[in-house]
């Protein structure tokens, strides 16, 4: 516990963290409040976790014994601790006098190595964070954020690279070993130069940015690059040696400007004789190296009215066995648009399938005013506050530009003054008050505009817009850990289930697979046509028959190209460009029944690893026990707010309806 770590460096640092719970190892008395640090230690390159208790339980930036020991990057921010808070925050000082904490005790510490630990969960909606360790799976420690804010702390561990959310359980980090290659830097930036990106983005910093932060920089191009179709000719010429697609020198980037937006053009579809490929509705087998053979089955007709309304009680419920007929049909064929967006409030949570007629009524009622209430927040914040929140500026800003540039060539947000922008944009900064941690990242915007056009309702597209964010949140991590495992995870899949293509890959530096961020970061938006991006999504959406099968559509999507892309040498720069190359000129029934057909031979392999299975949602061959703490009811009482009575609620409810009612008065006249 008192090891030395030589040449430190304070990454960041947290105040008002009580140390609730630690394992018979550590030797300082726990209900103590102190401050937790991220260290790193320059002349091993290990990363510390270290507690210390308070300086006489009284916070303050400058009073510390090794200030000259230290250099502080990127310091959370943090706040003097009064007195009084002092006493009320910690359980150990009923009986403290001002002298007493005037005399402040010895100081003691917890320090662990970041690697001796497995994992690190986050409870209780962001106040607490277990540390489990590494050896024997058990409780580490545990502390309580008394401000409520670990998972800025963990946001900090992330921001280093060595954690991962666990995709089981979201509430979990897993400590890795996940250090970006200086290689892989160095090509990304290359990449970006050669694709002479800052041509088709404006913007001064950009090549500051990237020097400073290669990384996270050339991420946020990526996320970026959503906005970006690359086009080519419509009739590519019979001779070209990229199987019947133009060469490289044939591309042109197509757009029109104006002075607010940029609409950039669009690929035209590929057709069933460019893809040289399965043609729906005609059996055929897929082999894979090491593989069983299995047949591409043909995609089914989507779900009809005359289907859903006989699957419907009279009660208005639907009954949890015809639940799984109706996805499994819903996953074979889509569904008919007459009832897609009836549907989809199914889909994604908005409306609950086992709820009568009268409780989806009644539940819809309240999420209305619940949406008006955080709608109304927002446009009634003044000048003065909007120039006092510069996060809440800056997300307003960012939607106030993407808006205008989302999908301006689909009639439905076509035209200047358009009304359904005027609610895309309404819609997204309601997104920002219902969740201001995540608030807005550029490619909400592409995943809102469909479900508005197939809603055209305000407040039913705000709550299936929330179900879809539920699924895919992890996608705008801003140290991008989310978008990180998922290509991770595809690579692994690729190494399974084609290992010739990922050898390839390995072989030319590009099994980082960063060519597939677009895809995964808006679930192939910018890759197929409207009609057929509301077919995938819902196929998706039906979380059959795997969670994350996203990742077998994209594995399909590249065993189309592994001939083009081994048989033509491609290398890194050129794989990226001919993966942009493939938006709009994919046929989604062929890529759908592919998919399906590489699941099942994944999962019918008898040598699965216990990773591939934990990513296809299989339990592991051993299952691994699950460790148990015990949380007491002190621990609870640390945390837990007071429940509010009848009458506050009644009255609470009053004025939210009362601010609906001047929000709606304000916004009519």
């Amino acid at each position: 516990m008192e090891e030395n770590i030589e040449n430190p460096q304070e990454i960041c640092t947290h105040d008002g963290v009580l140390l609730k719970k630690a394992n018979s190892a550590v030797a300082v008395e726990v209900n103590t409040t102190g401050s937790i640090h991220l260290i790193h230690s320059l002349a091993t390159n290990e990363l510390w976790i270290e507690w210390r208790l308070n300086d006489g339980f009284l916070i303050s930036d400058t009073d510390t014994q090794e200030q000259d020991e230290w250099s502080f990057v990127d310091t959370i921010v943090r706040r003097n601790r009064t007195i009084s808070e002092t006493l009320v925050f910690n359980p150990n000082t009923s009986n403290i006098t001002l002298k007493d904490v005037q005399t402040p005790p010895k100081n003691r510490m917890i320090r662990v190595k970041l690697r001796d630990l497995k994992s690190v969960e986050v409870l209780k909606n962001g106040l607490v964070i277990k540390l489990i360790g590494r050896v024997d799976g058990r409780l580490h420690s545990e502390y309580v954020f008394q401000h409520g804010n670990a998972d800025n702390f963990v946001r900090s561990l992330s921001s280093t690279h060595c954690l991962q959310r666990n995709h089981r359980n979201r509430n979990v980090y897993d400590v890795v070993e996940d250090q970006q290659r200086p290689q892989d830097r160095d090509k990304l930036q290359k990449t970006f130069a050669e694709l002479q990106i800052e041509d088709i983005k404006s913007g001064s910093g950009w090549i500051s940015n990237m020097m400073r932060r290669p990384y996270e920089q050339t991420m946020d191009i990526f996320a970026k690059i959503a906005d970006v179709y690359v086009a080519t000719p419509v009739s590519p010429p019979s001779s070209s040696p990229d199987n019947g697609r133009p060469a490289d020198g044939q591309n042109a980037m197509m757009q029109s400007t104006t002075e607010d937006y940029e609409v950039l053009g669009t690929s035209p579809r590929q057709t069933d004789s460019d893809c040289g490929d399965t043609v729906p509705g005609v059996a055929k087998r897929i082999e894979m190296p090491g593989l069983s053979a299995v047949e591409i089955q043909p995609r089914g007709q989507p779900l009809s009215e005359m289907v859903w309304r006989s699957m419907i009680n009279e009660d208005g419920s639907i009954p949890s066995d015809k639940v799984d007929l109706i996805k499994e049909k819903i996953f074979r064929g889509g569904i008919e648009p007459d009832i897609r967006a009836e549907l989809w409030k199914f889909l994604l949570d908005y409306d609950l399938w086992a709820n009568t007629n009268t409780q989806r009524e009644h539940r819809r009622a309240q999420k209305r005013i619940e949406y008006y209430t955080m709608k109304s927040q927002w446009l009634r914040m003044t000048s003065v506050q909007e120039s006092n929140f510069s996060d809440f500026r800056d997300r307003k800003c960012q939607i106030e530009k993407d808006v205008k540039r989302t999908d301006r060539t689909h009639e439905f947000f076509a035209g200047d003054d358009n009304p359904n922008l005027e609610t895309l944009h309404e819609l997204l900064m309601t997104y920002v008050m219902y969740n201001f941690d995540l608030g807005y990242v550029q490619g909400m915007s592409d995943l809102l505009a469909p479900i508005l056009y197939v809603m055209n309702s305000e407040k039913d597209a705000f709550w299936c817009f929330v179900g879809f964010m539920d699924h895919v949140f992890t996608n705008f991590d801003m140290d991008q850990a989310g978008m990180k495992r998922q290509l991770h995870d595809l690579t692994q899949l690729l190494a399974f289930a084609n290992p010739r293509l990922y050898n390839y890959f390995v072989e030319t530096g590009s099994d980082n697979m960063y060519f597939c961020f677009r895809w995964l970061l808006v679930w192939f938006k910018r890759e197929f046509s409207q009609d057929d991006i509301m077919r995938l999504w819902e196929v998706l959406w039906t979380g059959l028959p795997c969670i994350n099968y996203h990742l077998f559509i994209s594995l399909a999507i590249l065993d189309g190209e592994t001939e083009t892309i081994i048989g033509n040498k491609k290398e890194f720069n050129e794989i990226l460009k001919h993966v942009n190359e493939l938006s709009m000129r994919l046929d989604l029934d062929v890529i759908l029944a592919k998919a399906e057909a590489i699941y099942q031979q994944v999962k019918g392999a008898p040598h699965l690893s216990d990773e591939i299975r934990g990513i296809i949602g299989e339990e592991p061959v051993e299952k691994v026990a699950e460790i148990h703490t015990d949380s007491d009811d002190e621990s609870d009482a640390v945390i837990s707010g007071p429940t509010k009575s009848v009458e506050e609620e009644e009255k609470l409810q009053k004025k939210i309806e009362e601010a609906l009612e001047q929000s709606m008065y304000l916004n009519f006249y």
